[in-house]
């Protein structure tokens, strides 16, 4: 099995629980290859190769002779809804045509969509379109959902003691 950027919270988890399961080898992509977490995941057991959503021809590589992928794009590298469905859909492109069996894919609802437009979310917009060209192009795929880490709250969104001092703000 392929699984995406291996260095990130999702594809670093998912290669830990598939490696201790045993039932699958393991590829594990990820940009930089010379990472800790990377050398961690290739001592462990896992294949580790280099691939770039910007280089399709890397992606093939990564992609060719896997079974099944987990796929994670990632809109928080550049903050573009088109950068990140350009990327999904050469990947879908690129599943489907390697003859992949399943991708599981880290995806979003497309709030813009289900609102009619009224709202747009664009981390979850983008992640909904890369779920629908999944379908479109008929390359088998679940969709898994994952909901804002806990984590979060330890870093980038740490609470704020409040003015008054007697609570904290999200």
């Amino acid at each position: 099995l392929c699984v995406f950027f291996t260095s990130g919270a999702q594809g670093g988890s998912v290669v830990s629980a598939l490696i201790k399961d045993g039932t699958f080898a393991v590829r594990a992509v990820t940009r930089d290859t010379s990472k800790l977490a990377a050398v961690k995941l290739k001592d462990a057991g896992a294949e580790v190769v280099a691939a770039d959503l910007d280089d399709e021809k890397s992606l093939k590589s990564a992609l060719s002779g896997a079974y099944g992928a987990f796929v994670v794009t990632n809109f928080w590298d550049h903050f573009s809804k088109e950068k990140e469905v350009q990327q999904g859909k050469v990947i879908v492109d690129l599943c489907k045509d390697l003859g992949l069996e399943h991708v599981i894919y880290s995806g979003l609802e497309n709030v813009n969509k289900l609102t009619n437009g009224k709202l747009e979310v664009l981390h979850f917009d983008g992640k909904g379109e890369v779920e629908e060209y999944f379908r479109e192009a008929c390359c088998p795929m679940t969709s898994v959902r994952l909901a804002f880490y806990f984590d979060n709250f330890l870093t980038m969104c740490k609470p704020q003691k409040s003015k008054d001092g007697n609570s904290y703000d999200l």
